[in-house]
């Protein structure tokens, strides 16, 4: 077309119209002709693909990421992943919510050889049985949960998974419930990766303590936060121990 690589729209539209034997080639000279007419002597702007249709001068990561990807069907978990999560414990819950963590079983899809049983109990070890069935696991669950929960209290995945969904709890119960629940994993997957390392086993008892401290620091964040929405949080789960 007559154009170099490094012309700018300027120059490109400043050229002469040329014939081509390629039909493309003349239609992008009949747009750029098009463009030629159109041309002000207003200054340059930016402007970004919101929708299929709209464009505006803002530019939002959301809407580019929703351009870029297909929308899947929204799940009924996403409400567990609240206001005020902790990034690194949502991230985990996602992974352990999708099956994704290196558990016995699926670990027996790649190696045959591999031990699958679980380190706490030496039972074989599924996501729903390190979460919370297992003897070490539910004694941790129990000691956090039990005095929240009372009689709706459960060492089963799927009824758990139900209670962080469930608003009828209140809200500072169900905040406390889903943040007690993705902290909860995440220490606990991290407990089984240092066994099965070599390191030195936490008691239930240490790794309860570890964890309420967390939590307790998680309730005062409000406060500094300004959020006086969940401040009664700490109350709540003081009243609970």
């Amino acid at each position: 077309m007559g154009i170099r690589l490094t012309a700018t729209v300027s120059s490109a539209l400043q050229r002469r119209r040329r014939n081509h034997r390629s039909e493309i080639f003349n239609i992008i000279e009949a747009v750029m002709e098009q463009q030629r007419s159109n041309l002000t002597n207003t200054a340059d702007y930016s402007i970004w693909k919101s929708s299929s249709d709209t464009y505006k001068s803002v530019f939002t990561t959301k809407n580019t990421w929703n351009l870029l990807h297909q929308e899947g069907t929204t799940v009924e978990w996403c409400k567990g992943l609240f206001k005020h999560h902790t990034p690194k414990f949502a991230f985990f819950t996602w992974l352990a919510l999708h099956n994704r963590l290196s558990t016995g079983d699926r670990m027996l899809q790649w190696n045959a050889g591999v031990s699958s049983a679980c380190i706490f109990c030496n039972q074989f070890e599924t996501r729903d049985h390190i979460f919370f069935s297992c003897t070490y696991s539910a004694a941790v669950w129990s000691q956090l949960m039990r005095g929240l929960l009372r009689t709706r209290y459960t060492t089963i995945w799927t009824e758990v998974l139900e209670l962080t969904l469930d608003n009828s709890l209140g809200m500072i119960t169900t905040f406390l419930t889903r943040y007690v629940f993705q902290i909860t994993i995440h220490i606990l997957w991290r407990e089984r990766n240092d066994r099965r390392h070599g390191a030195t086993p936490i008691s239930v008892q240490a790794l309860v303590k570890m964890l309420d401290r967390q939590i307790r620091n998680k309730c005062l964040s409000f406060r500094q936060l300004g959020d006086f929405t969940y401040a009664a949080s700490l109350s709540d789960w003081f009243a609970t121990r």
